[in-house]
């Protein structure tokens, strides 16, 4: 297989920088790290959080050390550093380009979509973000992507601010009603979407992530 990715994102309102951060990596063994960090707040220091959260994962990937490896020496490193009670939340998908099996693993993170044939399944999840504690809060999942499914992982801003009772749900029927097999054209309908909810403003930082599976 082979991954497309297409970003949309916007900053709070009146912050200089997004404390949101992405990470795309394509390591020698045929498989794509997909990564998005939120970090707690805004602005600079939240930004830089975050960006410290995927910098870390990257080099011990890089290192040689399993995803699930990387994420614990991160978090351990984090609560060294324990500067502020600023936290990140972390998001990753493993995507095996060969067989085209996804490993998740969220730390904090809002719920991640998959979208096939036009039906959307949401994966939640429930667990405290790194930096917070030793004993790791992680939650894992496995699931297999096929050709021309496609991945959309969010911030918590996008969900957290469409004021609806079930935000997950919403999102589902966002998806599913834009037609497009361009990620990034997907990625910011999606973004729009979430602002006509929130009268065009940003009380939090805002990414949506999409990833589309092809055959090669």
């Amino acid at each position: 297989y082979r991954s497309v990715q297409g970003i949309a994102r916007v900053k709070k309102d009146e912050a200089k920088i997004s404390g949101d951060n992405f990470s795309f990596l394509e390591l020698e063994r045929g498989e794509m790290l997909l990564g998005l960090s939120d970090g707690m707040g805004s602005g600079s220091s939240a930004c830089k959080e975050s960006e410290m959260v995927l910098d870390l994962v990257e080099r011990f990937l890089e290192a040689g050390f399993s995803l699930e490896t990387a994420i614990r020496m991160m978090n351990s490193a984090m609560v060294m550093k324990g500067e502020n009670d600023i936290y990140s939340t972390v998001d990753l998908c493993m995507v095996n380009l060969y067989s085209g099996m996804a490993r998740l693993y969220k730390v904090g993170a809002a719920a991640t979509f998959i979208r096939r044939n036009g039906i959307v399944e949401c994966l939640i999840s429930t667990s405290l973000p790194v930096g917070v504690s030793y004993k790791l809060d992680m939650e894992k999942s496995e699931k297999d992507l096929y050709n021309g499914d496609f991945l959309v992982m969010v911030s918590d801003g996008v969900l957290e601010y469409l004021h609806v009772p079930n935000p997950e749900e919403t999102m589902q029927e966002i998806i599913e009603s834009i037609e497009t097999n361009n990620a990034t054209i997907l990625a910011k309908r999606i973004l729009e979407r979430v602002l006509l909810f929130t009268g065009g403003k940003a009380a939090d930082d805002m990414t949506v992530l999409a990833t589309a599976i092809w055959e090669k």
